[in-house]
């Protein structure tokens, strides 16, 4: 692979981790409590809990499959490309476009998005380009 090739890969994989260890949003309850969530913190919480299902789906639709996506593509693995996994990876922006929405139509508490979810967004798009500039 080429050099703008590796650096389109280490930017994506790069602003994945970004995206998973910052937080994704802040939550503002009743004008009195904060919260902030990433999605590392949630998929602890869920462990925690003996959430176990929950804790699957969050950690595994958004950091292991995003990255066994990129590897893939990036070494060109016929066996896990067949398997479409873009379906299946960033699940946690529909979820939390989901909290957004429905904290704006709250009035009970207020929610913010945080840069974890804009490293995300970028980590897509990066994605995204990479795919195109292949072809």
């Amino acid at each position: 692979m080429s050099l703008i090739k590796y650096t389109f890969v280490f930017l994506e994989v790069s602003f994945l981790i970004l995206g998973v260890y910052l937080p994704l949003a802040k939550m503002k309850e009743f004008w009195l409590f904060k919260s902030e969530f990433s999605i590392l913190s949630i998929s602890y919480q869920f462990l925690v809990n003996n959430e176990h299902l929950l804790f699957f789906i969050v950690f595994f639709f958004g950091l292991v499959f995003p990255l066994i996506k990129i590897i893939s593509r990036t070494l060109k693995l016929e066996m896990v490309t067949r398997f479409n996994l873009h379906r299946f990876s960033m699940i946690d922006v529909f979820l939390i476009s989901l909290l957004v929405f429905i904290g704006k139509s709250s009035s009970f508490f207020e929610i913010q998005l945080g840069t974890g979810f804009y490293f995300l967004v970028l980590s897509v798009f990066i994605g995204y380009f990479f795919v195109i500039f292949e072809k």
